[in-house]
């Protein structure tokens, strides 16, 4: 699989940072307590310059990390300079970081993480543990939902208000999610905001024109009403490419958005019963829910099962709901009515 690359085409100092880290690195790996050292940051992505750091990772025993933690280093930690160049050091606990739930951030830093020093196997050990998953491009359900919301909602609510700095602070925020679910839907973590747009044109797929697209989805003209409407229209045109291809990978004929996936099954398996076992629905989602639109509408609980009436359900007038629910209703009464 073709990785994400850095595209940059200033000077690129990483070869003199590399000859720099080696002639170090039989000191670093001679201290006490060290299990394991990588290479992360730009240059662990093959890029450095003037401003770039060496960032290393010292993977160390407990008690070692310990000391180092508690004002005992025998290194500077976080931002040093080292010779001539600068560092950008980190302590762990391999233990901690072996048990440890990672985020998608530092799961995408770790993927592409070089390793400098691995005497017991240790640190490829937790790099295949900790990457043994890609990323579902489903999980970008919600990203997708949150980046509809900033950009469709919120956007309409400041052009309605006539606040467009506001507006265009909505469609920042909204262009960022966009990109993260790029990355999703492409089974990639999603990087660090430093890096976000920059990767995102080396991606295995992107929407036809991505280059262009990413000059329309962050640009702010004149902060006009109509610079934000025309921004607003951008990335509503990306939102649904990237829908379209999630959609068409990983659930096809499904026949809404995939920000309603999850409610949309939920409700199917709700209506598929008379009555649910709560045993059945807590594996997939809380009792909670329950009390939320549309589902407090026309179900109960008592004892261990869920009752689902469906009579309520179909008097459910889609006009009493907020849109985004009315659209899903909208579309199982439709497909139950012909059932």
């Amino acid at each position: 699989m073709n990785r994400p690359y850095v595209t940059v085409t200033s000077l690129n100092l990483l070869p003199g940072m590399l000859k720099e880290l080696d002639e170090r690195l039989p000191g670093f790996t001679a201290l006490e307590g060290v299990c394991g050292i990588t290479l992360n940051g730009g240059c662990s992505r093959g890029y450095a310059d003037a401003l770039s750091e060496i960032d290393l990772v010292f993977y160390l025993e407990a008690r070692q990390y310990a000391l180092w933690t508690g004002g005992c280093s025998p290194l500077p930690l976080g931002i040093t300079r080292i010779g001539g160049y600068l560092y950008d050091i980190k302590a762990v606990s391999l233990e901690d970081e072996l048990g440890k739930t990672w985020d998608s951030t530092a799961l995408w830093d770790l993927s592409y993480a070089r390793i400098l020093y691995d005497p017991d196997g240790h640190i490829a050990g937790l790099i295949r543990t900790k990457l043994a998953e890609r990323p579902g491009r489903l999980q970008a359900e919600g990203v997708m939902f949150s980046c509809w919301w900033h950009y469709r909602l919120a956007g309409d609510i400041w052009l309605h208000r006539g606040d467009t700095v506001q507006g265009h602070a909505m469609l920042n925020t909204a262009a960022a999610q966009l990109i993260e679910a790029l990355f999703t839907a492409n089974g990639e973590y999603v990087p660090h905001p430093k890096w976000l747009f920059h990767l995102s044109r080396t991606l295995q797929w992107t929407p036809a024109g991505w280059e262009t697209g990413l000059m329309r989805i962050m640009d702010t003209g004149d902060f006009s009403p109509a610079s934000l409407k025309n921004r607003q229209a951008a990335i509503d045109h990306y939102w649904h490419e990237t829908d379209t291809y999630l959609i068409s990978l990983e659930c096809p004929g499904y026949p809404l958005h995939v920000m309603h996936k999850t409610f949309y099954d939920l409700l199917k398996l709700l209506l598929s019963h008379e009555a649910l076992p709560v045993e059945a629905w807590t594996a997939r989602a809380g009792l909670s829910l329950l009390s939320a639109e549309p589902f407090i509408r026309f179900t109960s609980v008592a004892g261990d099962r869920i009752t689902v009436n469906k009579h309520k359900f179909f008097s459910i007038s889609p006009g009493e709901l907020y849109d985004w629910h009315a659209s899903i209703l909208n579309q199982l009464h439709s497909e139950l009515k012909h059932s």
